[in-house]
């Protein structure tokens, strides 16, 4: 086999789960890095030699599929773990590490776009142990990146390859972006109450007050980056089509609209549900005369990118591809969510779920529905469809009084406290903190930090 025979055959078995991702392939990958290197000091070239283009694309993809797989072997929480299972998280998140360094390092790194997934990966592993700060830094480093090789490409025909492979990257980039957007805000949202619950009221307020504005701004980049992605994603399936399965050629599967617009609606709803306490803190909408007609925008953002969330995906042969039950939970918590919002919203068109549940006009009973539906049991142990998200989560007092603000502004009846009581089981952090919980929505809203 050659060199490029044995890059692709790595490649396809790391993505299949046929080759192990250990050290020992970590340190192939560096070795072909420095190899490259030396080339590039022997002879230095603006362009990668012609016989080095492929190995380059390949070593590309390499790094992206390594790192993804090493990326899902990270547990979301590395607090409560065993030492063993700690130190084995810890060992591949050293690898992830080192995946990164080798991306940087790359010589004629635009030839090897799919190498930018390591420095996403490791963002991703930041957001995971709740390093915020560490994930924004790294996110901002791979986007800054991606664009400086896009800039270095003309309008030369040649350069289409490199165009294409740098846009379907790019929405991997996106949607890492927008998701430790929504993650910083969720687990800021719901685990409230454990960070801050005990503090006096002073202090709990300077810090909603700070993490308010923090929050919307990180939501509000992530949602123009996920909108983003989409357009790219529409022009990508107009003029090249999605595609069955990940080659080193193409990256975006016919599904490929589903995940942006997941992480873009999530951005939307949190910025909606934070809008009333953004206007409280005397903030202004960038682009907007009032908050209410923002709010509006918000709303309709989150119908047009519903839509490319629901819109039928086509296989190659005109059969439909299902949702994912996941993808279908997904929904549901989003038009739940909303329904807590507002009360008021329709959707353009009837939206099936399964034969119990059919979604038009979100209002208070199909709040119910959806809660019903999320609460069926699965299994024999207890376990329910699924959670409310954020929503059915919130310990934070800002975030509960502004939604029920959102209410207000929509002449909706402010219930969203009673629906928290009646829905205890959506909690996803479990029933044994309802007590704390219920505390919290008890709280006199002029006597607290609201």
């Amino acid at each position: 086999m050659t060199e490029i025979d044995v890059l692709r055959e790595l490649c396809s078995g790391v993505r299949r789960k046929r080759i192990p991702v250990d050290e020992a392939l970590v340190a192939r990958i560096e070795h072909d890095v420095a190899a490259y290197r030396d080339r590039l000091r022997v002879a230095p070239t603006q362009s990668p030699p012609a016989e080095l283009r492929t190995a380059l694309r390949l070593t590309g993809w390499l790094i992206y599929e390594t790192s993804l797989m090493l990326l899902w072997n990270v547990p979301a929480e590395i607090d409560g773990l065993s030492e063993q299972a700690r130190r084995a998280a810890e060992a591949d998140a050293m690898l992830i590490m080192r995946l990164a360094t080798a991306a940087r390092s790359l010589p004629w790194p635009e030839f090897a776009p799919r190498a930018l997934g390591a420095i996403r990966a490791l963002a991703l592993v930041r957001s995971k142990w709740n390093d915020y700060d560490g994930a924004w830094l790294l996110h901002e480093e791979v986007r800054t990146k991606h664009q400086s090789y896009r800039d270095s490409l003309g309008g030369d025909p040649a350069d289409a390859r490199l165009v294409l492979d740098l846009d379907e990257v790019l929405l991997q980039l996106a949607l890492a972006e927008t998701g430790t957007a929504c993650r910083t805000a969720e687990q800021t949202i719901g685990r409230w109450l454990e960070n801050w619950g005990g503090a006096d009221v002073a202090t709990e307020r300077r810090e909603a007050d700070r993490w308010v504005p923090r929050m919307f701004r990180q939501l509000s980049d992530g949602a123009e980056v996920g909108r983003r992605a989409l357009d790219i994603a529409d022009r990508i399936h107009q003029e090249h089509g999605f595609v069955e399965s990940i080659t080193e050629d193409r990256l975006i599967l016919r599904t490929g609209f589903r995940n942006p617009a997941i992480m873009t609606c999530r951005a939307l709803l949190l910025m909606y549900s934070l809008c009333p306490a953004m206007q409280r803190l005397g903030m202004r909408p960038r682009g907007y005369e009032t908050w209410p007609d923002f709010m509006s925008s918000l709303r309709q953002r989150f119908h047009e990118t519903l839509a490319y969330l629901v819109r039928p995906a086509e296989r190659a042969d005109g059969t439909l591809i299902p949702l994912l039950d996941d993808h279908a939970r997904t929904i549901v918590q989003f038009c739940l969510h909303l329904a807590l919002l507002t009360a008021s919203e329709t959707l353009e068109e009837p939206l099936v779920l399964d034969d119990t549940l059919t979604l038009r006009r979100l209002d208070d009973a199909a709040a119910q529905a959806m809660s019903r539906w999320l609460a069926e049991p699965v299994g024999g142990d207890g376990r329910v469809r699924g959670d409310a998200s954020v929503v059915g989560s919130a310990s934070m007092p800002h975030f509960v009084r502004s939604v029920e603000a959102c209410r207000d502004d929509a002449g909706a009846t402010a219930n969203y406290q009673q629906w928290r009581r009646e829905w205890t089981v959506l909690d996803r952090y479990g029933p044994d903190r309802w007590t704390s919980v219920e505390a919290l929505l008890d709280r006199d809203p002029d006597g607290g930090i609201w």
